[in-house]
């Protein structure tokens, strides 16, 4: 949606996911399952505002964050992703049903 043109906000609706992961043999986060990515995320700010009742999200952002937890000889690392917008509805056209 590019344009605010005829939507009416639902208000602001956010996602945060995060995971843990143990470092791969160079020590770099490696590909799981249990770590979030930006999509999912967008993904799931989406899925809220649909629940909302909304036709879509504006002004979607996200932040990605990853996280080296030192434990003895071992890295894990937690990854935090929080994305964020405002849920929208289309306004319905004036002598047309929605």
């Amino acid at each position: 949606m590019s344009s605010n043109i005829g939507l009416t906000s639902l208000g602001p609706v956010q996602a945060y996911l995060s995971g843990v992961a143990r470092a791969d043999a160079r020590g770099g986060v490696p590909a799981s399952v249990n770590i979030p990515t930006v999509s999912e995320a967008t993904e799931a700010v989406q899925r809220i505002a649909r629940v909302r009742g909304a036709d879509g999200v504006t002004g979607l952002g996200s932040d990605y964050r990853k996280i080296a937890l030192a434990s003895g000889l071992n890295v894990t690392w937690r990854v935090e992703v929080m994305a964020w917008g405002t849920a929208v509805l289309r306004a319905a056209e004036p002598g047309k049903t929605p």
